[in-house]
């Protein structure tokens, strides 16, 4: 399908919204690859910083303001897109990293290893702050459960909530890789470039502080309850405690 140009965008978000589909005149919605009413292909960009998409011709990015730069399509994979199940995912090139994408709804599907490194990046930059532009998948309408396939081995994939307390739901394959629906990786971006992720490792730290005190306490008040046990074995069932709630204390995992 061939792809139109679009008129040179001067950044704003709601100029961003007044684009006309060079086809056939229906007006656009940012975020987006294609028409939503004559299907052509547009020329768009994802942002290399929040990974929002672009209007080809726009200098900067609408939602976090980074300077847009090139993209590089790869081609169509042998996989199709679990969100929309219309077209299979293409791999592209967005600076330095490399996903999948269905052009069709816009989700992307990113190794562990890239969004682990995507993430990393972006909670050191701590100037980084995006706008929260506007955005066609932010709606307050509750969306419906739907459980999705891993495109690289069918599986159903396991449901989320990103960093615990972000409220962006991803689709997980232990072996492949996550999906996100379309503006779910920006969103998750915009959380972590908010200090999300340290407020969270703050809040498991004081929540990990009160477990461990809880299990002392029970520790201490089973002794009371047998009073016939020794002092070394007294000893022992409340370090005993203390090692088993220690062991809890894991890693840090998002």
């Amino acid at each position: 399908m061939k792809t139109h140009g679009l008129p040179e965008a001067k950044g704003a978000a709601d100029e961003a919204q007044a684009l006309k589909c060079p086809s056939c005149g229906a007006f656009l919605d940012g975020g987006v690859r294609r028409c939503g009413y004559c299907k052509v292909e547009l020329a768009s960009v994802r942002c290399w910083c929040c990974f929002s998409l672009a209007f080809a011709g726009t200098g900067h990015c609408a939602r976090c303001g980074s300077r847009l730069g090139l993209e590089g399509d790869l081609g169509p994979t042998e996989r199709t897109c679990p969100g929309c199940k219309a077209d299979v995912l293409h791999t592209i090139d967005v600076g330095a990293h490399r996903l999948q994408e269905c052009p069709e709804c816009t989700g992307v599907m990113l190794d562990h290893e890239t969004l682990e490194h995507i993430t990393h990046s972006r909670e050191a930059e701590a100037g980084v702050r995006l706008r929260g532009g506007p955005n066609k998948a932010s709606s307050s309408v509750r969306q419906p459960v739907v459980y999705r396939q891993c495109p690289g081995c069918d599986k159903i994939m396991n449901r989320k909530n990103f960093g615990r307390v972000s409220g962006v739901i991803i689709d997980v394959c232990s072996d492949h890789g996550i999906w996100f629906d379309p503006d779910e990786l920006t969103q998750v971006l915009e959380f972590v470039a908010t200090g999300g992720m340290s407020r969270l490792r703050e809040r498991e730290a004081m929540d990990a502080k009160a477990e461990l005190s809880k299990r002392r306490l029970e520790a201490l008040a089973e002794q009371h309850k047998q009073p016939h046990l020794n002092t070394a074995t007294a000893h022992h069932g409340s370090t005993g405690a203390l090692v088993l709630a220690l062991s809890g204390l894991g890693g840090f995992n998002w």
